[in-house]
């Protein structure tokens, strides 16, 4: 049936535009709710996806109980969360109480409350006696990453390793903010976990440097570290296989000044220091001082200028062996530069489309029934059909997967 669904997206941010404008186009979604705690910046957004279906509304994140009322009272078919990853747990749990099924892109905790994994695992029990679905870190990584690692687990007969590295190149003649900075230098600043022999483990942050080659369309050389991340957390427990390493990198041509910041000068330390009387921490200081998200229309003004591009990319390496010999899966994603991305979907950076648009297919593919599962569901989980459709989903954007078997490469 045409026109049937009702979707809340909270966060009228980068990566609520690409998902309520990529929604608003199925035949399939009826209305659709964008809410954020900034009412201007949700019409800035509306405005910018230009769809009669979209309308706007005010929710606090953090407000467990106001957010419950209002997806009770909106009677949605499903929530996408693109807030911020520390509002997960309320708008979460709001979902479950309301008896909508639920969409996130990321975690904050990783094995942290209640010895769970990642902090959506704790009503899980809950989850699956309600007969909805959670779709939890589905977005690009985690997310794309998660289902381009059990296809290459898939591939194999027993898994030895699987390394996912992360890559983006900026050229711009001012900076500018692709994605919450925020979360990334908070991240940077939190030591990294890595899957090893059976457990996880912590490292030093900016550890395991390493220089790879990635392919066509970055088609360079790049640093990389270790970063936190969800995937070496849930890849080993949910991809099907017994995994003895899991570890994720990432990089970019400035790397090294984010070390600076992070490492090298503590900038953010969250000790309170004084400062002519008043006591605050270089990290207060430093996150209040961060710029936002581009804007759409800010971003379309230098793009139409020729003033700024970017182009991004998420490899995922499998190591193992097939009928008795060691084999290595590579798989790595192929998608427009932000200049395109801008195009495609308005607005949007390159970062932004390839993170949000296979939000977007999980949600769609969630409400057709694509995704039959019940409880908190991880992408790792998807087995071949789904991967098939979703494939096909981001496909449409101009997001491909590509993939090269070499037998005989040790792990």
């Amino acid at each position: 049936m045409s026109g049937n669904h009702k979707v809340l997206v909270v966060g009228a941010g980068a990566q609520g535009n690409v998902v309520a404008g990529v929604l608003s186009r199925a035949d399939d979604i009826g209305a659709l709710v964008l809410a954020d705690l900034d009412p201007d910046r949700a019409r800035e957004t509306a405005a910018n996806i230009g769809s009669d279906k979209v309308r706007v509304d005010r929710v606090d994140a953090g407000d467990l109980d106001r957010t419950t009322a209002f997806l009770r009272a909106g009677r949605f078919d499903l929530v996408v969360n693109t807030a911020l990853p520390e509002f997960i747990p309320e708008v979460m749990l709001a979902a479950l109480r309301a008896g909508t099924n639920y969409l996130d892109l990321s975690s904050a905790l990783f094995y942290e409350r209640r010895g769970k994994p990642i902090e959506q695992l704790e009503h899980e029990e809950e989850w699956k006696a309600s007969g909805r679905t959670a779709l939890v870190n589905a977005g690009s990584a985690p997310g794309l990453t998660n289902v381009m690692a059990r296809e290459g687990a898939d591939d194999l007969d027993d898994v030895e390793s699987i390394r996912i590295r992360d890559y983006s190149v900026v050229t711009s003649d001012r900076f500018v903010a692709l994605w919450s900075l925020p979360v990334f230098l908070l991240d940077c600043a939190t030591e990294p976990l890595i899957w090893e022999d059976g457990r996880p483990k912590r490292v030093p942050i900016f550890t395991g440097e390493e220089m790879y080659d990635f392919p066509p369309p970055i088609g360079r050389r790049g640093k990389v570290y270790l970063h936190a991340h969800e995937e070496p957390v849930t890849i080993p427990l949910f991809v099907g296989k017994p995994v003895r390493h899991c570890d994720y990198k990432i990089g970019e041509p400035d790397i090294d000044a984010w070390r600076l910041l992070v490492q090298g000068l503590g900038l953010l330390d969250d000790t309170p220091i004084e400062v002519q009387g008043v006591r605050l921490s270089s990290r207060e200081v430093l996150l209040k001082r961060l710029p936002r998200t581009i804007a759409p229309q800010r971003l379309l003004d230098l793009v139409g200028s020729a003033r700024l591009n970017s182009q991004s990319m998420v490899v995922c390496e499998v190591a193992g062996t097939k009928d008795g010999r060691a084999a290595r899966i590579m798989l790595w994603s192929e998608s427009p530069d932000l200049r395109t991305a801008s195009t495609i979907v308005r607005g949007t950076s390159d970062v932004s489309l390839v993170t949000s648009v296979p939000a977007a297919t999980f949600s769609l593919m969630l409400l057709r029934g694509q995704i039959r599962r019940t409880g908190v569901v991880l992408p790792e989980m998807l087995g071949p059909d789904e991967r098939s459709i979703f494939y096909r989903g981001i496909g449409n954007f101009g997001i491909q997967v590509r993939k090269r078997i070499d037998a005989g490469d040790g792990a």
